[in-house]
């Protein structure tokens, strides 16, 4: 899905600031225009092009894939989607709120599980690459080890060994699928 991403305004700029300023700065040449940075990796991510695949004039992919990267670890994209969460969020950042989920959604491939934790959590499903139930579910599947614990210390009741495959049906949905099928990734 690929939305037009527009420069940032003077609003959303101000309003964004606080929040990049509290991330490490990068290593290296400092940024000539961090604005303009930013709406290259906003263009990116928004464009549901691959990163190998993307151009923007203002700064080479492999550039604005690091600094991307760099802000994933520092913690931005989840700061900035808990932010859009949150009911008193400036109305500059959450007119960002398409630009963020998908930078959020970029971010899973980096950070892995947490990030798709705190996607559930915040029951944000659209910063998920994929239909929920797709996905790894470790919320459910620690409540269904509990269940299996319980059930194998109880083995010797006679239904047990239906709850048990019950069970292990539940918990091999809860992995999540191992490939999410093309037409319903989100990039």
């Amino acid at each position: 899905m690929s939305m037009p991403t527009l420069p940032l305004s003077d609003a959303a700029w101000a309003a964004l600031l606080p929040h990049i300023h509290r991330t490490p700065t990068p290593l290296g040449r400092p940024i000539a225009d961090l604005r303009a940075r930013f709406d290259a990796i906003f263009a990116a991510v928004t464009s549901g092009q691959h990163w190998q695949h993307f151009t923007h004039p203002h700064a080479p992919t492999p550039t604005l894939h690091r600094h991307f990267r760099r802000l994933a670890h520092a913690g931005l994209w989840a700061r900035l989607l808990t932010l859009v969460a949150d009911k008193g969020c400036p109305a500059p950042i959450k007119a960002l709120a398409a630009a963020i989920h998908a930078a959020h959604r970029r971010t899973i491939r980096i950070l892995g599980l947490p990030a798709i934790i705190l996607a559930r959590r915040l029951r944000i499903h659209e910063a998920l690459p994929a239909p929920s139930w797709l996905l790894p579910g470790p919320d459910l599947s620690g409540t269904i080890r509990g269940l299996l614990k319980r059930i194998v210390t109880d083995f010797l009741h006679p239904e047990a060994r239906a709850r048990f495959r019950l069970c292990m049906g539940l918990l091999r949905t809860a992995g999540g699928r191992a490939r999410i099928p093309a037409g319903l990734r989100r990039l």
